[in-house]
Order: C-alpha cells, then structure tokens, then sequence
C-alpha cells in the first residue's frame, strides 16, 4: 500500500487530503511545517509528497528544492498543494523541481487523479528500477537547516558564475576574446594547468596557460582533444586536424620540463540544438577535478555554448 506524506500547516486541510487519500487507499504520514517534511521524508521514504507551499519556518517551495537535491529523495514524486495559482508561482514551483502543482480548491477525483498520474510516471521514468532509497534517516532541525543553507550557497554560487558567463556578450567584443573571457571563468572557479576551447567547424582550438607545464603535458592535451572532438562528432579528428590558438602572456609553456598530463576532462558545447564544440581542462595532478569540478562545468557549458556561438556567428556576419 503505497505511503504519502501529506504537509500542512492547517490541521483542517491536513484532516481532509488524509481522508481523501486514504479511502483511496494509501497509507498516510503528516507533517505541520517544512522543517516537518524533511524529516519526515528522509525517516519515512514515502512513496509520494504532497507539500503546502506557505508553511512555517519552512516554505514548501524550500522544502521541495531540498528533497529534489538529495539523491535520497530525489525520485520521490512531489506535488505542491496551495492557494496561490499567479503564473509566476506556478512557475517558481517548476522551477523546484515539484511534479505537479495544484491549488487547494481542487476536487476529491482531481487529488487522487494527480498523485495517481505522478506516481505512475515517475515508475515508468525509471523504466522499472526500483527508486533509488536509503535506510530511514532522522535529521534533527538544526540539520535542515544546515542542508538549506548549503543549498542556497550553492544556488548562489551557480548563479553567479552562470551570470557571469552571460556577462561576456555584454561586456567582450571578439570572438577571441570571449574565448578568453569564458575560460577565465572558469579558471577562478576549477583549478587547471591548460583550458581549451576546440571550435568542430573548422577544428580552431583556444588554449590558455594557467600555471607551469611542460610541453609534454601540451601534446598529450592536445591529443587528448583529439579525441574527445572524434567522440562527439563520430568522425575521426586527428592532432594535426586541431589549429592551435594558445594564449600564454606570462609564458609559462615549457617552464616544467618533465611534466605530464595526470588529469583530463571534457564537455561537449551545445548551442541551438547542436554540439559548436569542445570545452576542455588539463592537469598534471592525479585526480585533480572531481564532483566539483564536473559540476561547474556542467553549470558553465550551456551560457558558455552560447555566449561562444553568438561571438563567432557576430565575427562572421561582420566580416561578410
């Protein structure tokens, strides 16, 4: 008998989705605030949530936005119950990732319908593997807390680096120097030795030298390029194909004589529904980007694919 986890400030309301579903047939758990919900999610594992949105020391918007983010919980399908229905609420209550959103002026059929409709496609997007799910957790209010807090300073960090990708078509004219305005993103945000840039049309690659390295580290970069080029495009592309742009104003190619490239990662370029090129990182420390780094560049490689895009279409229209 699948579970839900019903939160709401207002025992009224609570009283009466809870009798609603359970003559539906569903086991019931509740929750009075936001802080609540959390807890209850992660001692629980519902099959379902159903979250008011305005609710004390926790809004449900919050609350969603945390339960989307955590691997534990994220599969859980989650509807937004609530009295506001503005197009920027349903949009906000999107943006956190909810499943559906409804107002409280639903109907009986209309509730059991919807979480009935979530439910179902969250299985078949999982395509028949069970939902990913840990042993029952109990996290004390101070450690909701502290989840929220770290969210929202990774939210924050997201957006401003994302914002200041964006900036770049403002503020840089060139489509070279948007290259470089867009690696130097990047290099305040990921630690690497050699960045680049490998444009697929007419295989033009930018690299910029942030630290010491050796030639060594410079070919097998180059090669490693190579190859990341041949796996998205499914055409081979060689080293000598690749047209070397480098940018080292303190000269530091060749300053570490025996040098080699220990660490590589790559990412497709996507603008306007294709793949425009390559963005790529070097290191000659092992292991050198992890989770953290894979997710910035999974956060820079979309404003960084079109901010890119838009330069070189710009450079080519003035140059007709």
């Amino acid at each position: 008998m699948p579970t839900v986890l019903i939160a709401d400030d207002s025992p009224t309301l609570r009283r009466i989705v809870s009798t609603v579903l359970e003559r539906a047939g569903y086991t019931i758990v509740t929750a009075e605030d936001g802080v609540e919900a959390v807890q209850a999610a992660f001692r629980h594992q519902p099959d379902a949530i159903i979250l008011d949105v305005q609710m004390p020391r926790l809004s449900g918007y919050v609350a969603a936005r945390l339960l989307k983010d955590d691997w534990q919980t994220t599969e859980i399908p989650l509807v937004l119950l609530t009295s506001l229905d503005a197009a920027s609420d349903r949009y906000w209550g999107a943006q956190t990732g909810a499943d559906r959103f409804l107002t409280k002026d639903f109907e009986a059929p209309d509730l059991v319908a919807a979480l009935g409709e979530v439910i179902n496609a969250a299985d078949e997007a999982r395509g028949g593997r069970p939902r990913m799910s840990a042993d029952a957790v109990e996290l004390g209010d101070d450690e909701v807390l502290a989840r929220v807090s770290e969210l929202l300073d990774r939210k924050l960090f997201e957006a401003s680096v994302s914002a200041e990708v964006t900036q770049l078509a403002a503020d840089v004219h060139g489509f070279e120097k948007t290259v470089a305005g867009v690696l130097g993103v990047l290099g305040r945000v990921v630690d690497y030795d050699m960045a680049a840039v490998c444009m697929l049309d007419d295989r033009a690659t930018y690299l910029t030298v942030a630290r010491e390295s050796s030639q060594q580290q410079y070919n097998e970069f180059f090669g490693a390029i190579a190859d990341a080029a041949t796996q998205v495009t499914n055409a081979p592309v060689m080293v000598h194909d690749l047209l070397p742009r480098v940018a080292d104003p303190n000269g530091l190619l060749g300053l570490d004589d025996e040098g080699r490239m220990a660490t590589f990662l790559s990412m497709p370029l996507r603008a306007g529904g294709r793949i425009v090129g390559c963005l790529a990182l070097s290191s000659a420390t092992k292991n050198a980007f992890g989770e953290a780094s894979l997710n910035t560049l999974r956060l820079v490689e979309q404003p960084a694919a079109v901010v890119i895009s838009n330069a070189r279409l710009a450079g080519h229209t003035a140059s007709v």
